[in-house]
């Protein structure tokens, strides 16, 4: 009966497929985003002024508070972060000037493996670096020069090199707070971070910094424990509405599925009272009719798994890019294909409920007829 078995399938294959490419975009935009703030979050402790917990830090760190912080007895080195966001015409990215302590240089990623030799000739202050993000949107490359306008005048700078970054859609230039100095007149910190002597316990030293901080005052500082746990947060929270994209599926698929075999049952109706009037029971129809909508179920899971790689591959490598200027890494889970198939057996399933005790229910006798 593929003429209501087909399209029952192909809303189930669809219906599933897209909860395949939500999952594996999701599980690839994780995973990248977890070995990126493993890279980045080099520092034990990060201070800052308080904000909104999905933005940047913002604001001006007092002076004298930045010097009582890097004094604490556990604080081997430390670097500092200023942020500052450009407007130029339509053009919108954040600028920032970073005194990068020597433990800290691994932070960044850049394409071809040449962190090193971009992070020593951006210690020389030669030129400056620039997310993913920015340089995608601008059409820029490595090598390219951008000009920056201060108070000293313009200058332009090459790019050294292009990183990841996942904390801006808009972009991210970064220069040496020494080059920064040069062109701006702003001495101000935004963030600072500190990096603690081996086996010192973060946990302790943000309780004797938050000690240090004078009454009427309000600073934020967390481990990096802390700050990773509030980063993967504030992801799951932007991405809990796929859990009702995953219901709107199974909805669909479920009516698909139920519409199908409502058909089904009116379009076999001779050939299962004959097959009643052959002895079989009730029990042995109800079986048979829910063994096939499972069969159903596990063809449409089967076959909406390659569809809705592609799907992924498409949002991952092509939407995402051109959405956000981010390149993430594909991954694929067992878990999120498994689900898949499971899902579509399932909506089968209990789609074939209602008809199947229809089918067992029917008179032997109406059905030959065709009543």
């Amino acid at each position: 009966s593929l003429s209501r078995t087909a399209p029952a399938i192909a809303a189930l294959v669809v219906a599933v497929s897209v909860t395949v490419g939500l999952g594996v975009m999701i599980e690839s935009f994780r995973g990248t985003l977890t070995r990126w703030l493993d890279t980045t979050l080099q520092a034990d402790v990060y201070v800052s002024l308080p904000g909104p917990g999905a933005s940047r830090a913002s604001g001006t760190l007092w002076p004298e508070m930045i010097d009582a912080f890097v004094g604490h007895p556990q604080v081997v080195g430390h670097s500092t972060y200023r942020g500052t966001q450009i407007v130029r015409e339509e053009d919108v990215f954040q600028l920032v000037a970073l005194e990068l302590d020597p433990l800290g240089e691994s932070a960044f990623t850049f394409a071809g493996g040449r962190s090193a030799e971009v992070m020593a000739e951006f210690r020389g202050g030669d030129g400056v670096i620039v997310s993913e993000p920015f340089a995608y949107r601008r059409g820029l490359a490595e090598g390219d020069h951008i000009e920056l306008f201060g108070e000293a005048g313009t200058r332009a700078f090459p790019i050294l090199g292009i990183f990841r970054d996942y904390g801006s859609e808009q972009g991210t230039v970064m220069l040496t707070r020494a080059r920064y100095d040069q062109l701006y007149d702003d001495d101000g910190v935004t963030s600072l971070g500190l990096f603690l002597n081996e086996g010192a316990d973060s946990e302790v030293v943000v309780t004797e910094l938050m000690n240090l901080v004078p009454e009427g005052r309000t600073v934020v500082a967390r481990t990096n424990d802390t700050l990773r746990r509030a980063s993967l947060e504030v992801f799951e929270r932007t991405f809990r509405i796929t859990g009702v994209l995953r219901l709107l599926a199974f909805i669909v698929a479920f009516v698909g599925v139920l519409s199908a075999l409502a058909s089904l049952q009116l379009e076999r109706a001779r050939e299962l009272g004959l097959l009643r009037a052959a002895g079989l029971t009730p029990g042995q129809l109800w079986r048979l009719v829910i063994t096939q909508t499972g069969l159903i179920g596990l063809a449409s899971g089967l076959l909406a798994v390659p569809m809705g790689l592609v799907l992924s591959l498409v949002m991952v490598f092509v939407v995402n890019k051109r959405s956000f200027g981010w390149s993430l890494d594909f991954q694929v889970g067992p878990a999120v294909l498994a689900q898949a198939v499971g899902l579509a057996v399932a909506a089968a399933l209990l789609a074939g409920i209602y008809p199947a005790w229809r089918m067992a229910r029917t008179s032997p006798a109406l059905a030959l007829r065709g009543e």
